[in-house]
This record gives structure tokens, C-alpha cells and sequence, in this order.
């Protein structure tokens, strides 16, 4: 699953020469599978990790000819055996791992690039189709093509062609602008997601000096409407006053948003829940109250990380549950039987 949207939004222009290089196949232990991208520029700067840093600056040099050539190449890095040693690599990650290094160019449409970007910032899913080098056979179809998720795939792909799931990165609703919403909020932006803070407090959303990556959204919680979470995966609900959350608490179970996190200890869910005919038993599955994953620690910070690590976890669950997500990157709890 690709998780650096953002960076690679920001570091692609068409104006400027590029290589995509994509991981195509994995054998063994690998850090990153199937469909990882990373991007490179003409300096050599790289966008994104598709080993554990031990395989980018040998990467770049590949990409050289592909930059000189503007031909695609496939690399092969065979890490299983002492074989790598003599390569003067000597990694010992015990894993095989091919990469394609395909040309950005306005020539070939960018691959579909652009197209894919664009869909990412508008909070789009879909898939991204790559043909794998050598291309020794004429193809009907582009080497690299996007489609929207309403688009039905070509027919005769076979096993040349990646299809990439394309999903957009986690949209978090922080509701509550008190101290301890900004290690979340930092958190979830490390985590390349898109984060909007709400309070129905002006002073307390400038007093918290939130990163200019992260939007701000004045709501008064008896005035919360279904529109104002559209399009948000998780809610993590922090007013830190009780009538305040209920009204926020009424609103989001109204809404599509698959993960509701309550701050505070079981009683006050409970309560919450009471006072809108609900229990626990009803939101199951959805409703997380005390939100976060049950790590240790009462700092403000050990209290994010508890947060974010959970959304984590039950979005990885969500995508491979639609297998937008490749098993190997699952604990086995989410794995399919």
C-alpha cells in the first residue's frame, strides 16, 4: 500500500524529467511488495523507499540510462543466497526483488501519472495499470494507464501487466482542538494523512498553532451536519465536555464513517451512548471508546500514538477486506483464512 500520497504529489512536475521505479515482484523477505512506488529526478533525490535504504543509491544508478535513453529497464536483485556479497551490496535481507525503472514523459502521457495524482487529491480510489519490461510483445494498451474505480479493466492482461490498487491516504476528523489533539494531529500528518481539526472555539484552533498542512474548521457541535464529515475515514472525538460530544457523537453515527473514537475511559462511553439509546453492543465494530490501541503509557504523545496506531489498523483491515491491500503486509489477524 502506498502511504506517501503527499510527498509524491509535491515532488512531481511534469516540467521536470523523472523515473517511476516500481516494484514489480517479491520473493522472501522483502521491506516493501508488489506496486510500491518511488520517484526519481534527474539530481538523484528520491521520493518514497522501496527497500529499508539499502537498495535507493544503487536504484539511481540505474536510472541514469533510463534518464539517457528514456527506455524502460527492469532491474533484478536476488538478496536470498551470499550471492549479493560479490555485487559488493552485502545485504543479507534474504529476499529477491524486481524493479521496473519506467520514463516519465509528456511523450507517453506520463504514464497515467498525472491522472492518478489528481484522483489521490480529489480523495479518489482506482487502479494503476503497468506493463512489465522487456516489452518483447506489441500490446494494444499503453504501457502505463490510471483508471477511475467506475472504469472496467482491459481485457487480455495477463501476468506482464501490475495492477496497483490506488487507494487515497486516511482522512482524519480530530474533533476537539485541546492540547492533546496535536500530537495527533502531528502524528497523523508523519503518517501522510490528510488531517482537519474541529472546535467551535476560533482562539483554541489558532491558540493550538496547527502545521499549515492541516485544516481548520470553526463547528459549533449542535450545529454538526452529516456534509461536514463526508469524505472522512476516522473521527476521534476530544471536546473533553460531555454534551459537547454527544451532540458530535449524534451527528457522526448519521454519517459513513467507519471509525468513531471516543477519548475517556469505558463509563464515559457508556454514557455517551445511554443518552442516545445506544449501547456499546449496537456500535461494535465502529464505535472504539477509550479510543487507541492498549500500548502503555499516559503521556499526551503515547496517547496519540495509541490513536493513530489503531485507525491504522482497522484501515488495513477495511482494505483487505476489499483486497485493495496485499496479505504480506497484514498481521495475521487480518489475513483472510
Amino acid at each position: 500500500m502506498q502511504e506517501n500520497w503527499q510527498d509524491l504529489i509535491n515532488n512531481f512536475h511534469p516540467d521536470n524529467r523523472c523515473v517511476l521505479a516500481v516494484i514489480v515482484k517479491t520473493q522472501g523477505a522483502t521491506y516493501r511488495k508488489a506496486g510500491t512506488m518511488m520517484l526519481i529526478d534527474e539530481q538523484g533525490q528520491c521520493t518514497g523507499l522501496l527497500s529499508g535504504g539499502c537498495l535507493e543509491a544503487d536504484i539511481v544508478l540505474h536510472s541514469k540510462s533510463v534518464f539517457n535513453d528514456l527506455a524502460p529497464k527492469l532491474i533484478q536483485y536476488d538478496l536470498m543466497a551470499d550471492a549479493d556479497l560479490l555485487w559488493g551490496l552485502g545485504l543479507g535481507c534474504e529476499g529477491a526483488i524486481d524493479i521496473a525503472l519506467l520514463p516519465l514523459t509528456a511523450e507517453n502521457n506520463y504514464l497515467g501519472f498525472v491522472e492518478l495524482l489528481g484522483d489521490v487529491k480529489a480523495h479518489k480510489a482506482g487502479r494503476y495499470l503497468l506493463a512489465i519490461p522487456p516489452y518483447d510483445q506489441p500490446s494494444d494498451f499503453p504501457i502505463g494507464r490510471y483508471l477511475a474505480d467506475h472504469q472496467a479493466s482491459p481485457e487480455r492482461l495477463n501476468e506482464r501487466w501490475l495492477s496497483i490498487p490506488v487507494t487515497p491516504p486516511v482522512s482524519i476528523a480530530i474533533v476537539g482542538a485541546g492540547p492533546d489533539a496535536v500530537p495527533v494531529a502531528q502524528m497523523a500528518l508523519q503518517m501522510g494523512w490528510h488531517v482537519t481539526v474541529f472546535d467551535h472555539r476560533d482562539n483554541a484552533l489558532s491558540r493550538m498553532n496547527f502545521s499549515a498542512d492541516i485544516r481548520q474548521v470553526k463547528l459549533r457541535a449542535e450545529k454538526a451536519s452529516e456534509t461536514d464529515f463526508q469524505g472522512i475515514d476516522a473521527a476521534v472525538v476530544m471536546t473533553h465536555n460531555l454534551a459537547f460530544d454527544q451532540n458530535y457523537l449524534a451527528c457522526l453515527l448519521q454519517t459513513a464513517v467507519p471509525y468513531i473514537g471516543l477519548l475517556g475511559p469505558v463509563g464515559r462511553r457508556d454514557k455517551l451512548l445511554s443518552a442516545l439509546d445506544m449501547k456499546a453492543a449496537d456500535v461494535a465494530g465502529r464505535v472504539f471508546g477509550p479510543v487507541g490501541l492498549p500500548i502503555g503509557g499516559r503521556s499526551p504523545q503515547a496517547i496519540a500514538l495509541s490513536i493513530v496506531s489503531e485507525i491504522q489498523q482497522q484501515n488495513a483491515a477495511s482494505l483487505a477486506k476489499r483486497n485493495l491491500l496485499n496479505a504480506c503486509e497484514l498481521p495475521s489477524t487480518f489475513r483472510k483464512q
